[in-house]
C-alpha cells in the first residue's frame, strides 16, 4: 500500500498527465525475515528521452532512495535518488513486561519523527521480535545523532537495533542501544 501511494500513484499521474507513459505494476521483494529488501514500480514508457528525467524527478520528489535505478531488459539505465534511510528495529521480546504494558506507540513516533525531521517517516515492519521504523531524509547519520537521545530515554528504545543506512552502494552502519534493565 505505502510504495503504491508513495511512487506509483505519483509517477503514473505525472507520466499519463504528459503522455509519456503509465505505470503498469510493482512488487516488493521480502529478506528471509519478512524485511522489505527493495520495492520496484514498473513503468511503460512512451518516449524514453522524454520520459526518464520526468520519471527521476517525480520518484527522487517522491523520496526515493539513493542507489534507485531504472532497468530496461536487467540493464541499469540510471541510478539516481537523494534520500537515505534511518531504520529504527525497537525490541519486541526481551524487555520488561512493564515497557510493553506501558508502550504508547503513537507517542514514541511522534517523538523519533520529530527528532528526525519533518515528515521523515515512511512507515514500519512489524516482525516476531521486533517493530521496524523507517524514517527517511538527505543525511541518516544527522537523523540518528538527532534520534539517538530521544531513542536512548525511551524505556523502549532500549536495545534498540539502528541501522544507518547510505544507499545500495555503501554498507549500513549499525548501532545497538545500550539496556539499562538486565
Amino acid at each position: 500500500m505505502d510504495r503504491g501511494e508513495r511512487y506509483e500513484d505519483p509517477i503514473h499521474d505525472v507520466l499519463e498527465q504528459a503522455g509519456l507513459g503509465r505505470v503498469t505494476g510493482g512488487g516488493s521483494q521480502l529478506s528471509e525475515s519478512g524485511e522489505i529488501d527493495f520495492a520496484d514500480v514498473e513503468i511503460e514508457l512512451a518516449n524514453l528521452d522524454n520520459a526518464l528525467a520526468l520519471a527521476v524527478a517525480t520518484l527522487e520528489q517522491a523520496g526515493a532512495p539513493a542507489g534507485s535505478e531504472i532497468l530496461y531488459e536487467g540493464n541499469v539505465l540510471r541510478q539516481f535518488g537523494t534520500t537515505q534511510c534511518l531504520a529504527i528495529f525497537l525490541d519486541g521480546v526481551s524487555l520488561p513486561d512493564d515497557v510493553y504494558a506501558n508502550l504508547d506507540f503513537d507517542d514514541v513516533l511522534t517523538q523519533l519523527g520529530n527528532a528526525a525531521g519533518d515528515n521523515s517517516y515512511h512507515g514500519c515492519w512489524q516482525a516476531a521480535e521486533e517493530t521496524g521504523l523507517f524514517f527517511f531524509g538527505t543525511d541518516a547519520e544527522a537523523m540518528f545523532t538527532r534520534t539517538e537521545p530521544v531513542l536512548a530515554a525511551l524505556p523502549i528504545g532500549e536495545n534498540a537495533r539502528v541501522a544507518i543506512r547510505y544507499g545500495k552502494s555503501a554498507a549500513p552502519r549499525v548501532v545497538r542501544m545500550p539496556r539499562r534493565s538486565q
